[in-house]
C-alpha cells in the first residue's frame, strides 16, 4: 500500500513539476522580451536597475562632474589604447573599447565607481599592480572631490 502511495505521489509531483516548467518557460520568454529593450551598452544589472522603483532615487549629478569623471577614466586608459593599437593587439583593443563604451554610457558616478575594477585589471595587465593602484588613487581623489561638491550642493558640507 505504501508503495502505491509513493508512486501516486511521484506522479503528482511530476505533473506539478511539468506545469511549473511550462510556467517558468513562459516567464523566461517574457523576461527575454523585456530585456531585449535594454540598451546595447548596458549590463543586465543596469537594465534591471532601470525597472526598480524610483523611491530611493540617486541624487542628480551635474554634467560637468560626469564629464570630469569620464575624462579621468579615459585618461587612465588612453596610453593603453594607443599601445594596443601600435602593437596590433586586437583582443586587448576589444577589451579596452568595451571598458570605454561603459565609461561613455555611464549616467551616474556610481556607475563609474563600479568600473574601477575593469580599469584596474587592464592597467595591471599592461603595466604593473603598483601603476594600477596609483591610477586608482587618482580616480578615488576625483570621486572624493565630486562627493564634496555634492555635499555642499545638498547643504550638508
Amino acid at each position: 500500500m505504501k508503495a502505491t502511495l509513493s508512486c501516486k505521489d511521484d506522479q503528482d509531483t511530476h505533473a506539478a513539476g511539468s506545469a511549473w516548467l511550462l510556467e517558468a518557460a513562459a516567464a523566461s520568454v517574457q523576461s527575454k522580451a523585456s530585456l531585449s529593450r535594454r540598451r546595447g551598452s548596458d549590463s543586465i544589472f543596469q537594465s534591471l536597475m532601470r525597472l526598480w522603483p524610483r523611491d530611493g532615487r540617486r541624487p542628480d549629478t551635474s554634467i560637468r562632474t560626469m564629464a570630469r569623471l569620464r575624462s579621468a577614466f579615459r585618461s587612465c586608459l588612453s596610453d593603453l589604447i594607443k599601445e594596443a593599437q601600435t602593437q596590433d593587439d586586437t583582443q586587448r583593443q576589444l577589451r579596452l573599447e568595451a571598458v570605454l563604451n561603459h565609461i561613455v554610457h555611464s549616467r551616474h558616478p556610481q556607475d563609474l565607481w563600479h568600473l574601477r575594477a575593469l580599469v584596474y585589471t587592464e592597467v595591471a595587465r599592461a603595466r604593473s599592480q603598483g601603476e594600477a593602484e596609483r591610477r586608482m588613487q587618482l580616480l578615488t581623489a576625483q570621486f572624493e572631490e565630486s562627493r564634496g561638491q555634492l555635499k555642499k550642493k545638498l547643504g550638508r558640507g
